[in-house]
């Protein structure tokens, strides 16, 4: 029996030291490819990034060389400035460049507006890029050799035209992301859209386009465009996530009356009184019936009535703009103004009529494809501290309506001169320092060249 036990006891010791040495060996084999993976990764990791580089170089070489004219082309469109859906000249220079790239131009819509198409390697995706070219009715005052000199009549009285909102730079830094992108077309995988939009101060521009038939036989997975940053110095490149732009809504009232002598105000209803207490009433509104959360204003920006100071007179017409996000405010905030009117004038039995408008959308920046590009706005800035992250603004902008067509981004370009403390767009002193343009151009050629190249299709 020991004998027996003895020979068992060896065989299972040799079988346990072989599986010892064998679990060793596995061991031994997953460590050694676990580095083998991580090498490997960091071997990609690193060949991506110097691709990288050397693309972001290639990008910088040609930016550099097409510079001058770049510069030529902004002053040129600054100087003569066009109001919407009268940009005839600022289109056909913005084509002829676009052709001369070998870009497919088409012409015509809304009027003015330009789509042309640079086709890449076979395979990839679709992206857009916009940029709007309309100016304001507005006397420039900066003093530049290139100020614009234009003028336009409007009911019988003459207004300077100007390029106050930066439309000359967006404008002229789309042609330079076409001029970068063109020479490197044989380096990426897809197609993009360039669209020159006329009339994005009307708001409507951007609907117009693609109500026209702008993407119905090629739509982009993705858009994205500029702003200028009058609050950033030339630089700097601002973002927000989210909701980035406000609904642009508003209403006209005219409150109705017989009209009577002011010194007998109890003879008729006073139109103005009742006004006011609309006025009041709906700053009183948003303060204490909207969520102080969902971002709210109501401006009454127009209030007319009378003609004399013992007279009161047979209206008041009031007009306001109101400015919410999304699509759920806006109808919340519209029943509570038409209500609060209605109730108002009924009470004392003013007779009304209120015309409540929807217009231009909120803008809201896709998250996940702001976060997507943001390394490669970071790498091409040179550091995160030219990276600028700023909270929604109630303005409104029409390039909401493409971002209702795909996820969008629209980032902001600091224009602002580093001798100047401050310079505010639909200003007539709005200036921009012009080395914000071959940022611009940097920027956004290398966000859609790493795009196309991440997200290539087979």
């Amino acid at each position: 029996m020991k004998k027996v036990a003895a020979a068992i006891i060896e065989r299972e010791g040799r079988i346990l030291i072989a599986k010892r040495k064998k679990g060793r060996e596995s061991m031994i084999r997953k460590f050694l490819y676990a580095i083998f993976i991580c090498l490997c990764l960091f071997s990609v990791d690193k060949s991506l990034f110097s691709q990288s580089r050397n693309t972001d170089k290639k990008i910088q070489e040609i930016v550099r060389e097409i510079l001058p004219e770049l510069i030529e082309i902004r002053r040129d469109i600054h100087a003569h400035p066009e109001l919407a859906f009268e940009e005839k000249r600022t289109s056909a220079l913005a084509a002829a460049y676009l052709e001369k790239l070998g870009l497919e131009v088409k012409k015509g819509f809304a009027k003015t507006g330009l789509l042309a198409i640079l086709r890449g390697q076979k395979g990839g995706p679709v992206i857009g890029m916009r940029a709007d070219m309309d100016a304001l009715p507005l006397s420039e005052k900066t003093g530049l050799p290139f100020s614009s000199q234009e003028k336009i009549r409007i009911d019988g009285i003459e207004y300077g035209v100007m390029h106050a909102c930066g439309h000359d730079v967006h404008t002229t830094v789309l042609l330079g992301v076409a001029g970068v992108l063109s020479r490197l077309k044989d380096n990426f995988n897809g197609t993009i859209l360039f669209i020159v939009q006329p009339a994005e101060e009307k708001g409507d521009g951007a609907n117009e386009m693609l109500k026209e038939g702008l993407f119905r036989d090629i739509k982009p997975e993705a858009m994205f465009a500029f702003h200028v940053n009058d609050t950033a110095k030339a630089g700097v490149i601002s973002y927000t996530p989210g909701y980035s732009g406000a609904n642009c809504d508003g209403f006209r009232l005219v409150i109705k009356s017989e009209g009577c002598h002011g010194a007998s105000p109890s003879s008729c209803v006073d139109p103005i009184v009742v006004g006011s207490q609309v006025v009041v009433a709906l700053q009183v509104m948003v303060s204490r019936e909207i969520d102080a959360n969902q971002n709210t204003v109501i401006t009454v920006g127009s209030f007319h009535a009378g003609s004399a100071s013992n007279i009161i007179p047979e209206k008041a017409e009031l007009q306001a703009t109101v400015r919410t996000y999304g699509g759920e405010q806006r109808k919340l905030v519209r029943q509570k103004v038409e209500r609060l009117i209605t109730n108002i004038c009924e009470g004392a039995g003013a007779q009304f009529e209120l015309g409540y408008y929807f217009a231009t959308p909120s803008l809201y920046n896709d998250p996940a494809l702001l976060k997507e590009i943001l390394p490669t706005v970071e790498r091409v800035l040179g550091g995160k501290e030219f990276l600028k992250e700023e909270l929604p603004e109630m303005g409104g902008e029409d390039f909401s309506y493409f971002a209702r067509e795909a996820p969008s981004v629209m980032l902001g370009l600091g224009v602002v001169p580093e001798e100047v403390a401050k310079t505010s767009v639909h200003s007539p002193t709005f200036i921009v320092d012009e080395q914000s343009i071959p940022l611009g151009v940097k920027v956004m050629s290398s966000v859609i060249f790493d795009y196309l190249n991440t997200h290539k299709k087979h």
